[in-house]
């Protein structure tokens, strides 16, 4: 089955789902920035591009997504709540990865009140790694579950030495919110880097010859 998808958002990961998703569907992509979009249409000219500014008041965006099965909300995650509120108002079902920093439950009731599906954070991780352990988990009794993700490239610069594999702002707030997550079943909020650990991954970090 095809389904008309609209991607908010023609950045790294953006125009990646974008490639990907146009393999079986019908994708148009969303950009304020008309150099994201340039690059999205060299990867694939099948692919419908809009420059907006999703944010911009005069615009319908009801009347702009009228077309799509699935809104997916990849933009920076400065703006992806206000973008979300508008999708949900929109009457669309989405999936949302912009990582943003309000509290998604203020959204439910929004979203229940416009019958529409919003997943959150659906990202790698939270994201991904939430499906697999809960694919699994319903083949399995799983007792014990790690998850790691990170952004190691193969030629490690200073002085990151790090491989920023989406927008640049949320990856340095990643490091500077407060982060939240469930222990033994109790919400937690923690400061971020509070319970640093070093890992060791064999043939990282090594001479290559």
């Amino acid at each position: 089955m095809t389904f008309h998808i609209a991607i908010l958002g023609a950045g790294m990961v953006g125009r990646t789902m974008a490639v990907e998703l146009a393999k079986t569907h019908h994708v148009t992509s969303f950009d304020l920035n008309q150099q994201n979009l340039e690059i999205l249409k060299r990867k694939n000219n099948d692919i419908k591009t809009v420059a907006i500014n999703l944010l911009d008041t005069s615009v319908n965006l009801k009347e702009v997504l009228s077309f799509a099965d699935l809104v997916i909300n990849a933009v920076p995650g400065f703006m992806g709540y206000r973008v979300l509120e508008l999708v949900i108002k929109a009457g669309k079902n989405s999936v949302d990865i912009s990582f943003f920093p309000e509290s998604i439950t203020s959204l439910h009731q929004l979203a229940l009140e416009h019958h529409v599906c919003s997943i959150m954070d659906c990202g790698v991780a939270p994201g991904m790694s939430n499906l697999i352990l809960g694919r699994y988990n319903q083949e399995f009794k799983i007792h014990n579950f790690k998850f790691y993700v990170g952004g190691l490239p193969i030629v490690r610069e200073k002085p990151f030495e790090y491989k920023a594999p989406f927008s640049p702002i949320d990856v340095i707030v990643e490091y500077i919110r407060p982060a939240r997550l469930r222990i033994h079943g109790v919400n937690k909020v923690e400061p971020a880097l509070s319970e640093i650990e070093t890992l060791n991954f064999e043939g990282i970090g090594l001479e290559q010859n």
